[in-house]
C-alpha cells in the first residue's frame, strides 16, 4: 500500500499493524512526553521500510493519547524547492495555533526572522508560509510585509543582517513568543524525508532546529536514513568532517526502526515476508492464485530472504505479480504445472529488479547462473547439497542450467543413475509438459514473462 495516495489521519494501529510495531511508537510516546531531553530524536530507517507509514501511526497514536500536546507533520521534500528552512518550520507552527490572535501574534514575531531568509514577501510569499489563502491575511498585516518589502533591501537592512547582535535579539523574540506557545501546549514536530531532500537544505533545517527552534517543550523527531544524512554532511561539508561528530552534537537519540524481524502469533518471520503475505490476500488479483499456496509461495519467499528485499521493494514485486496475473488472462499463477508458475515468478522479479539480465534474456541470451543467483544458487555445486530430495530452488536451477550449460562448471558431468534421478524429478514439476533436455522451453517461459511483462516490446 502506498501510503502517499491516504489521508494521514487515516492510517492507524488499529486498522493494521503487521510488522507489530504499536509497542515501539508507545516507548517513543513514552520518552517524547517525558522529562527527559532527547530532541532533537532521529528515527532512522533504510529506504523502504515503512518510516512515513510508521510515523503518521504514531502521531494518530500520539494524537489520541495525549491531545494536550500540539503535534505536526513536516514533509521536508515537499519543502525543499523554496529552500527556506526555517520559514517551513515556523509555518508548521504558526498552522499548529488554534487562537487566532496568538497566531497572528507569533506571525509578526517570525516576520523579522524570516527577513533574513527572504528578499521579498508579499501576500503571495507569505500564503505560502502560512498555507492560507492571500484574501485571508488581514490587511494591515499585508501593509506591514509590503513595507519590509519594499524597505528591506536597503543598505540599512543589509548592514543590520551583518549585525550580530540584531540577528540575536531578533532570534531571541521568536523564541520567547515560541515558548509561550509551547508553555501552555507542548509542541512536538515530526520532520519526515529528510533524507530525500539537497544535501544543503538538510543541513540548513538541521542547524534551523538546533539554534532557532532549541526551546523548553519544542521537541523534533527526524525520520530519515542516517546513513543519507551523513552523506548530505559530507556534501556540504567534506569528507574531512566526521559526519557522525557532526551529528552528534544535533541530535541527542536516535533509534533504528526495525524492518528485518517482527513477532507474529507463532515465531519470528520475516517482516517483508509477513506483508507480502498480506499483500497477496488482500489483492483482488492474487488472492485466488496459487501465490497464496505453500509451494508457490515458499519460492516467493526465497527471493524476499536472499536479495533482502526492503518493504517497498515487496510492494513493487507484488505489484508487478498482479500485472502479470492481469496480462496472462488471470491464470498466469493458477496455472496446474506448478514448474510453468515458478519459471513466470523468476521472470517477474528479474524484470523487477535485474534490468540487465531481463534484457538479455529478451534479446535470447541466458547466463544460467545470472538467473538462479536471484533465489539464492550460485554454482552447479549448490544443487547437489541435500538429503533425501532437491528443494524448488534447486529444481528450478537444475532445468536452467542443463538448458544453458555454458558458463556453469561441472552441469554436464552426469552418469545414468543421477541422470534418471533428475529426469524424474523434474518431471514431478512439470508434469511431462516440458521435457528433460529440449533446449529453449524452460528459459522461454522466463523469456515470455519478461516479454509480456514490457507489453511485448
Amino acid at each position: 500500500m502506498n501510503v502517499q495516495t491516504r489521508a494521514p489521519d487515516s492510517i492507524t494501529f488499529d486498522e493494521r499493524d503487521e510488522f507489530q510495531r504499536k509497542p515501539i511508537a508507545e516507548r517513543l510516546i513514552r520518552l517524547l512526553t517525558s522529562d527527559i531531553d532527547v530532541s532533537p530524536m532521529v528515527l532512522d530507517g533504510h529506504w523502504g521500510t515503512g518510516k512515513t507509514e510508521f510515523c503518521y501511526k504514531l502521531i494518530n497514536l500520539l494524537k489520541e493519547t495525549h491531545p494536550e500536546v500540539h503535534v505536526a507533520y513536516v514533509d521536508a521534500f515537499k519543502a525543499d524547492h523554496a529552500n527556506e528552512p526555517l520559514m517551513t518550520l515556523v509555518a508548521a507552527i504558526a498552522n499548529l495555533i488554534e487562537d487566532e490572535e496568538t497566531e497572528k501574534t507569533f506571525r509578526e514575531k517570525a516576520i523579522p526572522a524570516l527577513r533574513y531568509g527572504l528578499k521579498t514577501l508579499g501576500k503571495a510569499g507569505i500564503a505560502w508560509l502560512l498555507k492560507k489563502n492571500a484574501d485571508d491575511i488581514p490587511d494591515e498585516f499585508e501593509d506591514m510585509l509590503q513595507k519590509a518589502a519594499e524597505d528591506s533591501i536597503d543598505a540599512a537592512i543589509e548592514q543590520s543582517i551583518k549585525d550580530h547582535k540584531e540577528i540575536e535579539t531578533v532570534l531571541k523574540t521568536l523564541q520567547k513568543a515560541l515558548g509561550q506557545i509551547a508553555e501552555e501546549k507542548p509542541l512536538i514536530l515530526f520532520i519526515d524525508e529528510l533524507d530525500r531532500c539537497k544535501p544543503d537544505f538538510a543541513i540548513a533545517m538541521l542547524e534551523s532546529i538546533k539554534h532557532v527552534f532549541d526551546v523548553p517543550d519544542v521537541q523534533f523527531v527526524l525520520v530519515s536514513n542516517l546513513k543519507q544524512l551523513k552523506e548530505s554532511i559530507n556534501h556540504c561539508y567534506g569528507t574531512g568532517v566526521e559526519a557522525q561528530k557532526y551529528l552528534d552534537k544535533f541530535v541527542k537519540y536516535s533509534l533504528q526502526l526495525p524492518a528485518d524481524f517482527s513477532p507474529d502469533r507463532f515465531n519470528y518471520t520475516l517482516a517483508p515476508i509477513a506483508y507480502a503475505e498480506q499483500l497477496i490476500e488482500k489483492s483482488a488479483y492474487l488472492q485466488s492464485s496459487d501465490l497464496s499456496e505453500k509451494g508457490l509461495f515458499d519460492f516467493l519467499e526465497v527471493f524476499i530472504g536472499e536479495n533482502k528485499l526492503s518493504l517497498r521493494e515487496v510492494e513493487t514485486f507484488i505489484r508487478h505479480l498482479e500485472i502479470a496475473q492481469v496480462l496472462g488472462s488471470e491464470k498466469y499463477f493458477t496455472d496446474p504445472i506448478f514448474g510453468k508458475e515458478l519459471l513466470r515468478l523468476i521472470g517477474v522479479y528479474i524484470y523487477c529488479f535485474e534490468k540487465d539480465v531481463a534484457d538479455n534474456i529478451a534479446l535470447g541470451k541466458t547466463d544460467a547462473l545470472a538467473i538462479t543467483a536471484t533465489f539464492g544458487i550460485r554454482s552447479f555445486a549448490d544443487t547437489e547439497q541435500f538429503d533425501d530430495y532437491p528443494n524448488a530452488q534447486q529444481v528450478m536451477a537444475r532445468v536452467l542450467m542443463l538448458e544453458n550449460p555454458d558458463g556453469v562448471e561441472g552441469v554436464l558431468d552426469q552418469d545414468a543413475e543421477t541422470d534418471a534421478f533428475w529426469k524424474k524429478g523434474i518431471a514431478g514439476y512439470f508434469g511431462g509438459y516440458l521435457r528433460h533436455g529440449v533446449d529453449g522451453h524452460y528459459t522461454k517461459v522466463i523469456a515470455d514473462t519478461v516479454r509480456m511483462l514490457r507489453l511485448g516490446m
